[in-house]
């Protein structure tokens, strides 16, 4: 009873070998038959049982039926498989990891999986040339499915899902790029522009911006962004550093000396202000922000005089309003050269005919305070009111 016990649970196991063995070439009838989901159920033990696991007729044959049902029509059955693209994909690589150069499976799988990558690269482009960008976006993720190592499905996928304002899946695929060290300046340039403009995130727009930097550093744009980004941030002291660098590297570069003098002067340090914009203007003499700038710059420093003695004692103003004039007129006319250079320029500047008005007007020159006044108003730039 015993031995008949044995021979039983021994021909229980011989009877499962030979039925996974014969579930592949019964998958392959299902799937020639077109009945795909009797075919997917059919294959799926044989993938995981001892004698069939490492075949590579097991893996080709799973690779054709999820292949077949990721093109079927029947939206009930790819339901059921949703991931049957990525199944196939990954059924045609293990057929090639298991069969030798030169075997028939080998061989069948990668047409099969050249087919399959094909195919979907082929639908995204055909769906991008007829407009239809959210397909396009699918298309590219099947291909990022099918080929997760191959950077081509990431960088149309984030092309396509920022057509589509889908943002989020752009910026994931842009970051996916990134790890897989196939970066450019256009990829980094993209991520700053979703961050800046769209997340309204400049943390985050900085912090690519600096990666920027850091892979690219002939690209100076990247530098320039983050000191906008550092003024917009409030970060004036960061921002001052960056322009620092920004201008040993483009020394020659009048706009970087002009954007530090304004930083400076933002920050009230009208030593080094002055100074900057004075190499500014030496760099490029029709700078006009510059020109502007530093007569503003001097402006306001006359102005700070004229203040400082107004709220004095009565018998302090008397005793220093002389000096405070003569002090405060020395920082005025500083101003009238800069600001003729602008109206050489343009002689219709609105600002640096305001400026040159006011300017006269405190130095109690009612003539020429009257010549500009009336300039402004035959341009239009003074109400009738």
């Amino acid at each position: 009873m015993k031995k008949l016990m044995m021979l039983t649970i021994f021909l229980g196991v011989v009877f499962t070998a030979f039925g996974q063995g014969k579930n592949v070439t019964k998958a392959n009838s299902a799937l020639t038959k077109g009945e795909l989901a009797e075919a997917a159920e059919l294959i799926e033990p044989a993938t995981t049982f001892e004698k069939t696991k490492d075949k590579g007729k097991t893996w080709y044959t799973r690779a054709q039926i999820y292949d077949k049902i990721s093109q079927s029509e029947d939206e009930a059955l790819k339901a059921k498989y949703p991931n049957a693209l990525k199944l196939a994909a990954e059924s045609y690589k293990k057929t090639l990891e298991i069969e030798k150069e030169g075997a028939t499976y080998r061989g069948l799988a990668q047409v099969g999986y050249d087919q399959l990558y094909g195919r979907a690269l082929n639908k995204g482009v055909e769906n991008y040339t007829n407009g239809d960008y959210a397909a396009a976006y699918d298309n590219f993720v099947d291909v990022s499915s099918i080929a997760p190592t191959d950077t081509t499905g990431y960088l149309y996928g984030a092309m396509m899902a920022q057509e589509i304002e889908r943002y989020d899946d752009a910026l994931v695929n842009y970051q996916k790029l990134i790890e897989m060290d196939a970066c450019s300046p256009n990829i980094l340039n993209s991520m700053i522009y979703i961050y800046q403009n769209v997340k309204e995130d400049l943390e985050s727009a900085l912090k690519y911006a600096r990666l920027g930097q850091e892979k690219f550093p002939e690209e100076l744009n990247f530098q320039r962004q983050e000191v906008d980004f550092l003024i917009k941030m409030d970060k004036m002291d960061e921002a001052i550093i960056g322009l620092k660098n920004a201008i040993d590297k483009e020394p020659e570069n009048a706009l970087l000396v002009a954007n530090i003098a304004m930083l400076y002067d933002m920050t009230e340090d009208y030593t080094n202000a002055e100074v900057y914009y004075k190499k500014a203007i030496e760099m490029d003499p029709n700078n006009r922000n510059a020109l502007i700038n530093l007569s503003v710059l001097y402006i306001t420093k006359g102005d700070a005089i004229m203040e400082k003695v107004n709220d004095m004692s009565i018998k302090e103003y008397n005793k220093n309003i002389d000096a405070a004039e003569k002090s405060s007129s020395t920082e005025y006319k500083k101003a009238i050269p800069l600001l003729e250079a602008v109206l050489t320029l343009d002689e219709s500047d609105e600002l640096g005919l305001q400026n040159l008005q006011a300017v006269y007007a405190k130095l109690k020159d009612g003539n020429k305070a009257a010549e500009y006044y009336e300039k402004r108003k035959a341009l239009g730039y003074v109400s009738e009111d």
